[in-house]
């Protein structure tokens, strides 16, 4: 059929949940190595997936930083849908989420402006390596004053 919506199957991945510590989640956090997982992504999805698993935790400030060195991709859903319909997606998913008081949604783009998607965010330069003012700049995204 004509604009058929996405067609790739979802995989959601926890690398390591919000009750574990970070020593029990090691092996679960080495899977960001493997970089076949992270070839094609829909981001909406994944946005709504993990905003509902935060606000079912029952927190009163929940906050989902979404870390991507790319727009949403797949190709199947690009090529029998319009060009722009998994980025309009992510906007709307974004911003319908966004309205909730509870939820904090913010993008942190390697080597890329997110803005369009988030709007809290900010653009890294990992080449230089990891710098302290990049630490400094990442708590300023959390304390809600974000930089383009």
């Amino acid at each position: 059929p004509m604009n058929p919506g996405r067609l790739n199957e979802a995989c959601n991945i926890v690398f390591k949940n919000a009750d574990s510590t970070w020593r029990k989640s090691r092996r679960g956090l080495a899977a960001f190595f493997k970089q076949d997982l992270f070839r094609e992504g829909i981001d909406g999805e994944a946005v709504e997936w993990a905003c509902e698993r935060a606000l079912k935790r029952g927190k009163e400030r929940n906050i989902l930083m979404v870390i991507s060195d790319g727009s949403p991709m797949d190709t199947a859903t690009a090529l029998a849908n319009d060009a722009f319909y998994l980025d309009n997606h992510l906007q709307k998913v974004v911003y319908k989420l966004s309205q909730n008081p509870k939820l904090e949604i913010m993008g942190l783009g390697v080597g890329l402006d997110l803005s369009p998607y988030y709007p809290q965010s900010l653009a890294v330069d990992l080449s230089e390596g990891l710098s302290n003012q990049l630490f400094f700049d990442i708590l300023e995204v959390l304390r809600g004053h974000h930089r383009r």
